[in-house]
């Protein structure tokens, strides 16, 4: 399932919205849907309103999409993860509940507390307890939007017991071909054993593996096992110390990294759309550009359609895959096109990916003036006029001198490795 096309009319802030999401003509996909899209703008352009009019088209008559679906597949979703993105259990989430279920907690909590020695009693009055919070809970989960319908958690373990089971049964398979068969050998098992490892995919590993590509540049290290139940189970090493740091100490970056990339990685999206807003949330500048990647490389056969204010996360799209808002003269929002004329691969006159990031800034993001560029301009008029008057210079001492204030100006303006 891919998006082609968006009309919007008369919801939130747009009056009348249409975006083609195909590939433009000449382009190797042309005419299919986008596999990916950045959607930028000014602020209030509705960035984040466009994931969320994706995510609730078919209860919305304002909103109409025109799908390219797969007839016969049967994972079909739509996954949405906002900006705020948090990770918590019924203990730590602060829960707003009812007059009337407030004093029956109250009562519970207190026979818990003064009341029965007996077990049965104990259990019965805890799990009354949790069975009021767990609904206050899932409101407040369905209403934020943090995570998607399903348990992310619970699907991990499934996966986890699916492979584990699968593993053990090919184990036995070999196992027994190897005593009946005096032609395969062990060499024979290990071999076929390495290719069936190779097939099917060890999610734990595999999960580590692609978050630690980029929490490793934070000095940090993550290892999930199979009793992990929670993120504040997870492991997470600091490569400086070899200490284990506790999930609610690790920075908001790598917060949002985890609980973004471990549900989408439990469900194993395919032939899904997948909504981020603002990836960019505590990343460093290195960090941003690997983003879409590791996004793009979950499931099979998505739509990734991320919204960001991040210039480096943009100029990882081709140009036909930035949408960019704006407001017109009335106010009104409209898309800004990078061609002119027809909509060919060869008339585009912007291309995130060619441009530097100060070309980003002013061309793509709209920064109305390089702030820095008449100091920078006088910089390197110095930088001119002193590697002439160098020439001219014939102490030895005082030309020595000279050049090394040039060659410090040179790095200080970045003409030099």
């Amino acid at each position: 399932m891919k998006i082609e096309y968006i009309e919007i009319k008369d919801y939130k802030q747009f009056r009348d919205l249409k975006l083609d999401l195909t590939y433009p003509k000449g382009h190797d996909k042309e005419e299919k849907p986008l596999d990916k899209i950045c959607i930028i703008g000014q602020s209030g352009t509705g960035k984040t309103n466009i994931l969320k009019a994706i995510k609730d088209f078919k209860n919305n008559k304002s909103i109409k999409i025109k799908l390219t679906q797969n007839k016969i597949s049967n994972y079909e979703e739509i996954y949405l993860f906002p900006a705020e993105r948090n990770c918590f259990s019924i203990k730590e989430k602060k829960i707003e509940v009812s007059r009337d279920d407030k004093m029956i907690l109250d009562e519970l909590e207190k026979w818990l507390s003064h009341g029965t020695n007996h077990s049965s009693e104990k259990y019965l009055l805890s799990a009354s307890i949790n069975a009021i919070k767990k609904q206050y809970l899932n409101e407040e989960l369905l209403k934020n939007k943090y995570i998607t319908h399903k348990n992310s958690w619970s699907i991990l373990k499934s996966r986890i017991d699916n492979y584990e089971k699968e593993k053990t049964k090919y184990t036995k398979k070999l196992f027994n071909r190897m005593m009946h068969d005096t032609e395969y050998s062990k060499e024979d098992s290990i071999a076929d054993m390495k290719r069936w490892e190779a097939k099917n995919e060890n999610i734990l590993e595999k999960m580590a593996d692609d978050i630690n590509s980029i929490i490793r540049k934070f000095n940090l290290e993550l290892k999930i096992d199979e009793d992990t139940n929670s993120y504040e189970e997870l492991i997470i090493k600091d490569l400086s110390n070899e200490n284990i740091i506790k999930y609610d100490d690790v920075s908001t970056g790598t917060k949002n990294l985890l609980s973004t990339f471990i549900p989408l990685k439990s469900y194993n999206p395919k032939d899904s759309i997948i909504l981020i807003d603002e990836p960019e949330n505590s990343f460093y500048p290195d960090i941003q550009t690997e983003l879409t990647d590791l996004y793009m490389n979950i499931g099979e056969n998505n739509q990734l359609i991320m919204a960001t204010h991040s210039p480096l996360i943009a100029s990882t799209f081709e140009p036909w895959e930035v949408v960019e808002l704006k407001f017109d003269e009335n106010n009104q929002i409209y898309r800004e096109l990078y061609y002119e004329g027809e909509n060919h691969v060869d008339n585009y006159i912007l291309d995130p990916r060619m441009l530097t990031w100060t070309s980003i800034l002013t061309d793509i993001f709209d920064l109305k003036e390089n702030s820095n560029l008449s100091f920078r301009e006088k910089k390197l008029m110095d930088y001119a006029m002193m590697k002439a008057e160098i020439k001219l210079i014939k102490n030895e001492e005082e030309r020595e001198k000279k050049i090394d204030e040039l060659m410090k100006l040179s790095r200080l303006l970045g003409l030099q490795n």
